[in-house]
């Protein structure tokens, strides 16, 4: 099974480079911090839809920038459709 995760380091740089923090992304974008910070943590994985509206609002990273591909052994893949 192919998982997609946040790229933690990189996400954190990119809301330090825009001066926001968690929660003031996770207004922007209308999800609650907690729910952000289960993504961050790694122990939610994000929605498609989630994932865009991250992309929309730090529009100076690319998908490649913030996310990562794991097939099921956990080992990265940089295949994605």
């Amino acid at each position: 099974m192919v998982k997609v995760k946040l790229n933690r380091v990189a996400f954190e740089v990119a809301l330090s480079r825009k001066n926001l923090s968690q929660r003031d992304l996770a207004e922007k974008i209308g999800f609650s911090r907690s729910h952000l910070s289960h993504i961050i943590n790694g122990r939610r994985e994000p929605s498609p839809v989630l994932r865009r509206l991250i992309l929309e609002h730090l529009p100076e990273y690319t998908f490649d920038d913030l996310f990562t591909i794991e097939n099921g052994n956990g080992a990265g893949n940089d295949a994605h459709s």
